[in-house]
């Protein structure tokens, strides 16, 4: 099952991914209203699994892809592996790489490398995951009382570090756990990804600023294009 929770808005981009992921066969679930993100995944994947479902993809609203890339992750057969974008208006991945980590290649000469944490923006979870970290980690079952029960494998979490103590949003206090029970985290850098906000960022906005000209003349009709400068 695609999982896709949305506070209203599916950028067009990812929605014509989802589209074609239907026509594909896949079972797309596009669920808005949740205020704690949290929360969400929790009821999300609570509901995919009691539905019989042994994979569950993560794809985020604003995440552009193609439907041959959820194949491909797929493909590798891992309990837990994702695609890789970076975050929007920084300088930074939305994965954390293992310590000591000097580099991470992208693109054509990328491919399946370890990482601390991933983000759930493009995240593939195999059902064992799931099981093995309700069967080996103290989660409680919640809001019974509600008939509709939900797991919280996705509850934010407070992990302590040499110099302090580290706050885990949801996605990267999931993958703490899964680390606890003994899984690795792996991405998978030859897939392209764009996280769009302003434009559509994509791995170089990372580590590269876009370029920029001094001079640059739009020609709005048949004229030949000027050279920027």
């Amino acid at each position: 099952m695609v999982l896709v929770p949305h506070s209203g808005l599916i950028h067009t981009e990812c929605e014509e991914g989802l589209k074609e992921l239907e026509r594909r066969g896949y079972t797309v679930r596009r669920v808005g209203g949740y205020a704690a993100i949290d929360q969400g995944r929790n009821q999300m994947a609570t509901d995919a699994l009691a539905d019989g479902f042994d994979e569950t993809l993560w794809i985020d609203s604003d995440v552009g892809f193609k439907a041959d890339d959820v194949e491909k992750l797929r493909s590798h057969r891992l309990p837990i592996v994702c695609g890789v974008y970076p975050q929007k208006g920084r300088r930074a991945l939305a994965i954390h790489v293992m310590p000591g980590s000097q580099s991470i290649t992208f693109g054509n000469a990328g491919g399946l490398t370890e990482i601390l944490y991933a983000a759930t923006g493009f995240l593939h979870v195999r059902r064992e995951a799931y099981l093995r970290i309700l069967e080996e980690f103290p989660l409680q079952v919640c809001n019974e009382r509600f008939q509709r029960p939900t797991i919280p494998w996705f509850e934010p979490l407070v992990r302590e570090i040499d110099d302090g103590q580290w706050y885990l949003a949801e996605d990267f206090a999931f993958c703490q756990r899964a680390r606890t029970v003994g899984y690795k985290i792996f991405a998978d850098t030859s897939i392209r990804l764009w996280h769009i906000g302003n434009y559509r960022y994509s791995w170089e906005d990372a580590g590269i600023d876009r370029e920029r000209f001094g001079t640059f003349t739009l020609n709005l009709g048949g004229n030949k294009p000027q050279t920027p400068s």
